[in-house]
């Protein structure tokens, strides 16, 4: 981190605050509670326009605040590190090939689900195809309907 707080600093003199959230690596509504807390510099505005910036010095001392966990007021902080998102494939899968939805709906209580049940649940709950919607939000459609028709 300190490669990237030396290379930015030297090529910037000010930075934006959308800038300072993603070198943070943080949203700008907890960047901003942080700031109202102390753990992080205040933003200078410029007299022309009011925008919020910070100078190269402040940049290094937010990005000292995350690194170490001590704070511009001197206070401790403890930030939760993201964790990384997967992309999921989504879409509607081929017809009859529901082999990971019937693994966990086999998990839970419905043990003697066929895919023929599983086929019919989707049609039923997505008569327009899966595809734009998560596979939790499937699972949970299905099994629904699978528990209302008396399945398993």
């Amino acid at each position: 981190m300190t490669a990237r707080l030396n290379a930015e600093s030297r090529t910037r003199a000010a930075v934006s605050c959308s800038s300072m959230c993603r070198l943070l690596k943080i949203s700008r509504s907890q960047f901003y509670w942080h700031v109202k807390r102390g753990t992080f510099h205040a933003p200078l505005y410029l007299p022309s326009n009011k925008r919020p910036y910070y100078t190269a010095s402040m940049v290094e001392d937010n990005l000292r605040a995350r690194e170490t966990g001590v704070g511009a007021n001197g206070e401790y902080v403890i930030f939760y590190e993201r964790l990384p998102t997967v992309p999921r494939a989504e879409g509607k899968p081929p017809k009859g090939n529901h082999a990971a939805l019937l693994h966990d709906l086999k998990a839970t209580d419905l043990k003697d689900v066929t895919v023929a049940q599983i086929d019919a649940a989707l049609a039923s709950c997505f008569p327009a195809g899966t595809s734009g919607q998560s596979e939790d939000a499937v699972f949970r459609a299905v099994y629904r309907h699978l528990k209302r028709s008396g399945a398993g």
